[in-house]
């Protein structure tokens, strides 16, 4: 089994960074939204998005630029 970096990066209004993870964490748990990640096999450079919203033969899609919305 091979390991991957899996990455969502999403923007919510809220009051302070606590009350930001609180709602997405509340979003998580509801269980009724769809999501979109980036998907990046360990070792390697290609980032894929995947739209589980799709079918399983329309889901993955290769990414040509991919920059994080959190640099360190």
């Amino acid at each position: 089994m091979a390991n991957f970096k899996v990455v969502f990066e999403i923007t919510v209004e809220a009051k302070n960074p606590l009350e930001a993870a609180k709602e997405i964490q509340s979003w998580l748990d509801a269980g009724d939204h769809k999501w979109q990640f980036y998907v990046q096999k360990e070792g390697r450079k290609e980032v894929v998005s995947v739209d589980l919203d799709e079918d399983d033969s329309a889901a993955v899609l290769s990414v040509t630029e991919y920059s994080p919305m959190i640099q360190q």
